[in-house]
């Protein structure tokens, strides 16, 4: 789980990086305090998505292995 706040310092550390290629491979429910927002944040890059989206990568993670 990550806090809203959180996400954007992850987002800000993949920007200071120069914004490399993301798989969104870990994807992690968003929190607000201490409430859950019903999105995800990517824990590489730090981008928000829906649950619908975050089980749309998630299905096509599986389905590449």
């Amino acid at each position: 789980m990550v806090q809203a706040e959180d996400a954007s310092g992850i987002r800000q550390q993949w920007i200071d990086a120069g914004g490399p290629a993301c798989d969104h491979a870990n994807l992690s429910p968003e929190f607000y305090l201490g409430s859950r927002t019903g999105d995800y944040v990517c824990m590489g890059c730090g981008e928000e998505f829906s649950r619908r989206e975050a089980q749309a990568l998630r299905q096509a993670g599986e389905s590449a292995e």
